[in-house]
């Protein structure tokens, strides 16, 4: 039998975890409450397993595709108006092709649409309430005090009927530095963050110097660079030449540090996650038991 309980992941789910009815938590959501779930699940032994943030960069090598990886950034950054766990938080940019990677980027995401997602024109969607809307709007303000540059977009977008829903306009932040609040912390909306990086192993650096590792993509045609980062990048799902969003139902989907504990979803291991297993041995001889190894 299945139920549907609606409420606030903080309230109902300490309820639903503490009844003792229930046998295993699976939790999408914040680290904050998805870590005090973990730890209530501990506390009664069972079963559980959370995904919780992610701050995915897409690298672009020096050898990229230009026009394909800003098709994908934009697809990952400002679709589903930055509003999914795998969207794409950071562009990591070799600087020899960062201005040109800028251009480029700005040109495309001014042609974007932001209205009622209804609209089959429309491109981005609002924000998903009020509260998220000012959440992002903080970071906006936050990269500028900082010192990053933004290129474009941040602003809360009020004409043309769009007064009635909480959108904005996707914003672009050029010269972040990797350790602003812009380029670590999960902001769940449409604001990109580009750093500039010197070479391929700057970038690597760059883009596992966060406390998560959902999802990251590569751009590159260089194969050994991509083996590189597909080896070394603190990400459990790693695209090359693709978007960090998007992924396949058959296999398992989580990631590193602190986006996600327990085992994955989906695939053969939340197959698993949700068996008990018993293993069963039947003595057909009749006789008694004459080891002791077992």
């Amino acid at each position: 039998m299945l139920n549907l309980v609606y409420g606030s992941g903080r309230e109902v789910g300490d309820t639903i975890v503490r009844h003792p009815a229930i046998l295993a938590v699976s939790f999408t959501g914040s680290n904050d409450v998805g870590v005090g779930l973990y730890g209530a699940a501990a506390a009664r032994g069972i079963k559980c397993q959370c995904e919780m943030g992610g701050k995915n960069p897409i690298v672009v090598l020096e050898d990229a595709d230009l026009d394909l990886a800003v098709e994908s950034t934009v697809q990952g950054a400002f679709g589903s108006t930055g509003q999914r766990c795998t969207a794409t938080s950071r562009a990591v940019v070799v600087e020899s092709i960062a201005d040109a990677f800028v251009d480029r980027l700005a040109a495309r995401t001014a042609s974007l649409v932001v209205g009622n997602g209804l609209n089959p024109a429309t491109n981005i969607g609002p924000a998903v309430d009020e509260r998220q809307l000012e959440t992002v709007l903080t970071y906006v303000e936050a990269g500028q005090h900082e010192g990053a540059r933004l290129i474009r977009g941040g602003d809360r977008i009020r004409d043309d009927g769009r007064d009635r829903g909480f959108f904005v306009a996707p914003a672009i932040f050029d010269h972040v530095d990797a350790n602003m609040r812009i380029a670590q912390e999960e902001i769940f909306g449409p604001v990109l963050s580009l750093i500039r990086v010197r070479d391929n192993e700057s970038a690597l650096s760059v883009a596992n110097n966060v406390r998560f590792g959902l999802s990251a993509s590569v751009y590159t045609n260089d194969v050994a660079a991509m083996f590189n980062f597909v080896d070394r990048l603190d990400a459990g799902i790693l695209h090359v030449n693709s978007p960090t969003v998007g992924g396949e139902a058959h296999v398992p989907f989580g990631g590193m540090k602190a986006t996600g504990v327990g085992l994955r979803e989906m695939g053969r291991v939340a197959i698993d996650f949700y068996t008990e297993l018993k293993v069963v041995y039947v003595d057909y001889t009749g006789g008694a038991r004459k080891g002791n190894l077992y």
